[in-house]
Formats: structure tokens, sequence, C-alpha cells
């Protein structure tokens, strides 16, 4: 391609990459412009978005801090994945009963009242960590009842 004492035509490879670094540009507005829209629509009210928004904190940025009041916002507007979500990482913030543990064991037990069977055994885990055991039974059994396996096992681990 290049070859020592031969004319290289620079203005045929700058044009390549030129329109390359353009293209990718274009390509790449999108996914920023995504982030802005989610964003918006989060503060309109939209409560998937807020989770979105939220979750793509904590996946591709790493930014726990900046999801959670996402969820918050998008479980008070009842959006029950965020609810999980959100009860999840607050409760890793915290400890044995902490303002923490209480916020996330509200927002596992909205999801749960609301039959999503992932925030019931959630929040028989929390309560067996709180030493709980019979709260836990309580709640693992719900889950269990919505066909939760993971649940039914721990029930099964708890009355032996």
């Amino acid at each position: 391609m290049f070859k020592k004492g031969h004319p290289v035509n620079i203005s045929k490879y700058f044009g390549v990459g030129l329109w390359a670094g353009i293209l990718l540009a274009v390509w790449s507005t999108p996914v920023w412009a995504e982030e802005d829209e989610l964003l918006k629509l989060c503060e309109s009210g939209n409560s998937a978005a807020c989770f979105e928004r939220g979750k793509k904190y904590v996946t591709l940025d790493n930014d726990i801090k900046s999801a959670i009041p996402l969820f918050r916002k998008s479980c008070e507007e009842n959006y029950m994945t965020a609810c999980i979500w959100g009860g999840i990482y607050i409760q890793n913030r915290g400890k044995q009963y902490s303002s923490e543990w209480k916020e996330a064991a509200a927002m596992f037990e909205k999801a749960c009242n609301a039959k999503e069977d992932a925030a019931c055994f959630n929040l028989g885990a929390l309560k067996y960590r709180e030493g709980r055991q019979s709260a836990s039974l309580k709640w693992f059994k719900v889950a269990c009842d919505m066909g939760n396996q993971p649940a039914c096992d721990n029930i099964v681990k708890i009355n032996k």
C-alpha cells in the first residue's frame, strides 16, 4: 500500500477517516440523546423512564448513588420492578435494623402486594437476616404460593 519513494494521496485516506469519524459521531449520538430523553421523561412523571435511566446508571456507569433516587421515584409511581431494584440497592447500603433496611422492606412489601414474587422473596430474606424467622416464613410462603421455587426451598430449610 505505502511504498518508499512513492507519493501518497493523503486526502484519500483523510477523507475515509473523516467520514468514519462523522459516522461514528452520528451513530453514537442517539445513545446520549436517549439518556437525556429518559431523564426528561422521568422528570415529567414517566415511571418506566425513571427505572430505565436508573438501570443504566447501575449497569453502564456503575453509579448506584445516582440510580437510587430514580428507583425511588419510579417505585413511588407504582413501577414495581423499580421497587425491587431500589429495595435491593438501598438494603445493601444499610445495616440490620437501619433506616435503609426499613425503606427497602417498604419497597419490597409494596411490590409484593402487587404480586411480584421476587419482592416477596427479598422481603422474606431481609426479615430472615434481621433474625425474624416467623416474619421471613410469612413472606417466603407468599412468594412460594406465587411459584417462586427458591422461596419454597427456604421454607423447607427454615423448618428443619
